[in-house]
């Protein structure tokens, strides 16, 4: 069987084929490069797509913002002193930059997009990284955390104290505590320190404006209850691991509730039935479990950091989320964030690149960087809500080894109040810098509507308000990742859509290719659709020919329309006249026999008291009957050859 490294390579031979056709010119700069690429996949195997040419791929959008080409790293050897592109691929470099690495006037978007399809093609593979990477993964954490500052309120208490709107706390209480370091010209330090305040100022205006548009959140009132979007109480479970690794029929049978948590969501109400009252259910323990640490893949470069956090904590925290998302739409702020739509931001980013008004940024660690000092001032005119994150929050995080870590940051990732909180914190800030008066009011703020949208920690605003934003990201101790953000050239990125001067150049990026069980080739014939719709036919060819000959002559064609059917994406309509047909008398039409992708469920339904508090959360159906409770079990996909509706009659 063939490694993943030499199916990259096959994939990669489409491309080049694909490049062939656009630029027939450089059929000879194709043939050296192939035979460069064959070599290094022999050399390198999996680590020259997924660590060597995506570095290549941060040097090209480098250079793209600054306008000239600074190499450095693997693979960028020059083509000659005259020629400064690297020798790899140059044939695309030359259509992109001058021969002395400068920006040309008009750089070939096609030449951009074929690029960075070929360099980011392993990017996303689904592999483990390296022990060592993990483990400068794991320091980088830690070191992260050791430096975020103290909150001023007690965080650590089962009480935050905050009865009352304060002012006692800003977000400028950070300027006098910058030492000269943290500028970059020391004589200039009074007058930053200054600008840093005016700026860290708007932003606390424009917080205490949106956190008071949110409302007080009160858990006896029917308005934190009732969540329209799943026809149930906003309590709900996550799908995740927790904590205390409680299998998923038993989460509502919670074994502890902390005092922390009692103060904003009483067990009596929050936790429990009447019915579970009535059978003599036990009280839970008062005590406070810590969150897990746990590392879940990522890219080959680092793995993912995350918490499992601890099933009552969780089950509060999904109601705050639950209440959040409800609160935005009703006011100003679902203008500018929108957690279901991804979308928007995308249609942002095609016309930021051709007109270059806006500019797209990314952080760094985000909910890592995201300290409690933070939130507990951007929320400072919110204190209801303020103290029901401190509620919800977990103080503690266990590492694998046993050891715990008191939390400096607000939450880890995979909290449910993580998402909801960094997006509308980097609202504020996004629209403290773009405001140009000091003195905010809420018009100044709807004067932003069209040009802010941030979606987690992908933020487009405005390009007057870059600079500003960088010394607001450096003053609250959050950092821009400079190799994803974009305000200078004609490149935007967010929210996984990629645009240089209005066309799209967002690269195909397979999780495996490697169609060796159902799932993956399932993946398989996605990344293939993909790369045909993008008008990668040769590449899309390539990637077929991963799966088995049997399998393939199996696959019905599905045209633009047939949404929802598996099969091979074709612009000219379905065919299913290949497959095998029968005639189905019981619904009188055409049968063909074809490949099926199902999941098998397994529904149990669970009769203890407490699950009765399930029944709550869940969705419920409006006809027929309705279960108290029942925990339902997917399987992994399974694929099987079966009988399926024609999409059009036999011939």
């Amino acid at each position: 069987m063939k490694s993943q490294a030499d199916n990259l390579l096959h994939v990669l031979k489409g491309y080049l084929l694909d490049i062939l056709l656009t630029y027939p010119e450089m059929r000879k700069h194709l043939e050296r490069d192939l035979q460069r690429i064959s070599l290094l996949t022999s050399n390198r195997g999996l680590g020259l797509y997924t660590l060597d040419l995506p570095a290549l791929d941060s040097s090209l959008l480098e250079g793209l913002e600054t306008g000239r080409l600074q190499l450095g790293g693997p693979h960028t050897r020059c083509v000659s002193r005259k020629c400064q592109v690297p020798k790899l691929f140059s044939g695309l470099w030359l259509r992109i930059f001058e021969a002395n690495s400068c920006l040309k006037q008009e750089p070939d978007p096609s030449a951009i997009a074929f690029l960075r399809s070929i360099l980011k093609l392993g990017n996303k593979l689904d592999v483990e990284c390296s022990p060592n990477r993990r483990k400068a993964a794991l320091e980088a954490y830690h070191e992260i955390e050791s430096g975020l500052r103290l909150p001023s309120l007690n965080w650590g208490w089962d009480e935050i104290l905050l009865d009352e709107p304060s002012e006692s706390v800003s977000l400028t209480d950070c300027v006098e505590a910058l030492t000269d370091a943290d500028f970059f010209f020391k004589e200039e330090e009074e007058v930053a320190k200054g600008q840093s305040r005016l700026i860290l100022d708007k932003i606390q205006q424009v917080a205490d404006i949106l956190s008071r548009e949110l409302g007080d959140i009160d858990v006896y009132s029917e308005d934190f209850l009732a969540d329209n979007t799943t026809q149930g109480i906003g309590f709900k479970h996550g799908p995740g691991a927790v904590a205390s690794k409680v299998k998923n029929w038993d989460k509502s049978l919670f074994p502890l509730w902390s005092s922390k948590l009692e103060h904003v969501f009483p067990y009596q109400y929050c936790g429990i039935t009447t019915l579970d009252i009535r059978s003599g259910a036990r009280l839970p323990i008062n005590h406070e479990l810590s969150s897990r640490m746990l590392c879940v893949p990522k890219t080959a470069k680092s793995p993912r950091i995350i918490a499992a956090e601890p099933v009552e904590h969780q089950w509060c925290q999904q109601a705050l989320w639950s209440w959040f998302r409800r609160s935005i739409k009703r006011t100003v702020i679902g203008k500018f964030i929108d957690f279901s739509r991804q979308d928007l931001s995308a249609a942002h980013v095609v016309q930021a690149s051709r007109d270059r008004s806006l500019a797209t940024v990314d952080l760094s660690d985000a909910s890592d960087r995201l300290s409690c000092w933070t939130v507990e001032r951007i929320f400072r005119s919110n204190h209801f809500f303020l103290n029901a994150l401190h509620a919800a929050r977990t103080r503690y995080l266990q590492h694998e080894d046993g050891s715990f870590l008191k939390l400096r940051k607000f939450a880890s990732q995979g909290t449910a109040a993580t998402f909801p909180v960094q997006s509308f914190v980097f609202l504020c800030i996004a629209l403290g810098v773009s405001i140009k008066r000091n003195t905010v009011k809420m018009s100044d703020i709807r004067r932003c509507i069209g040009q802010v949208r941030v979606y987690g920690d992908d933020i487009i605003l405005p390009v007057h308000g870059y600079e500003q934003l960088k010394i607001a990201m450096q003053a609250l101790q959050l950092q821009i990742n400079a190799r994803k953000s974009f305000a200078l050239g004609k490149f935007r990125e967010s929210c996984g859509t990629d645009a240089y001067d209005g066309y799209d150049c967002t690269p195909v990026k397979p999780l495996t290719l490697t169609a060796d069980g159902p799932l993956s080739r399932l993946t398989v014939v996605e990344a293939a659709n993909n790369l045909f719709k993008k008008g990668y036919w040769h590449a899309s060819n390539n990637c077929l020919d991963l799966l088995p000959s049997s399998y393939l002559q199996k696959l019905r064609v599905c045209g633009p329309r047939d949404s929802g059917m598996f099969g091979l994406t074709s612009y000219v309509g379905n065919y299913d006249l290949h497959l095998k047909k029968r005639w189905n008398r019981d619904y009188q039409r055409w049968d063909v026999r074809t490949v099926k992708i199902k999941s098998s469920t397994v529904k149990t339904v669970r009769q203890a008291p407490h699950s009765v508090l399930d029944f709550f959360s869940q969705r419920k159906p409006i006809l027929g009957n309705r279960i108290a409770s029942e925990y339902v079990k997917v399987s992994d996909p399974k694929e099987r050859i079966g009988w399926e509706a024609a999409l059009q009659p036999a011939g």
